[in-house]
């Protein structure tokens, strides 16, 4: 048995691979452990700053 890896089966395992790819990354960035530091981040643009520029 001969698997012939054509142009359609490369996309789909790509399409995978990304997909799996941008899970991860939602699953990081809202994770628990994360909420702290982007809630202090969401912050920043509003604090005063101390030295002007």
């Amino acid at each position: 048995m001969s698997i012939v890896l054509d142009m359609g089966v490369v996309r789909g395992l790509l399409t995978v691979v990304l997909f799996l790819a941008f899970m991860t990354l939602w699953a990081w960035a809202w994770s628990k452990n994360r909420q702290q530091e982007f809630d202090s981040l969401a912050r920043l643009p509003l604090e005063d700053q101390d030295s002007p520029q």
